[in-house]
């Protein structure tokens, strides 16, 4: 079984729709703190809408967002190992999110977790995958989809 992660970053929505579904994704499961986009098609309820029209389902999570002191901390220094650190601590109260996703993905389901950027390494959403691979005692394959 497979984590999927993608970043909508210099992509537009007809093609981010046409990339979900070459992979087959069912569910996108949005991990942004704060669901909402300068980009057009991608703020929660636009993307929502447009999932839905593709019969690809919507979770929100936000609880699996960076926190706001966590993200400005990152803006001032451009300190990704701290970044990555302080997320993964931030994870140990987030229990009951992380087995919902891990359910889903047990159950057979291909969930993408979203964020917007394109470079995984640079974003929380590898660090939310490695820690639902590791819930799957590593049964779980991690695949960054790029669209580019």
């Amino acid at each position: 079984m497979k984590i999927y992660t993608i970043g909508y970053e210099g992509i537009n929505a007809k093609s981010f729709m046409a990339w979900l579904r070459n992979y087959k994704i069912d569910i996108v499961a949005d991990i942004r703190y704060r669901p909402l986009s300068r980009k057009k098609g991608f703020s929660k309820n636009c993307l929502r809408e447009s999932l839905s029209e593709n019969d690809i389902e919507y979770l929100g999570f936000p609880s699996l967002g960076v926190p706001k002191e966590i993200r400005d901390e990152l803006k001032d220094t451009g300190n990704y190992k701290s970044f990555f650190k302080k997320y993964r601590e931030s994870l140990t109260s987030k229990n009951e999110e992380l087995f919902e996703l891990f359910d889903k993905i047990q159950s057979g389901k291909r969930i993408a977790l979203l964020c917007f950027e394109h470079d995984p390494n640079k974003c929380h959403r590898v660090i939310l995958a490695e820690q639902i691979k590791k819930m799957s005692n590593n049964g779980f394959e991690i695949s960054h989809l790029n669209p580019f």
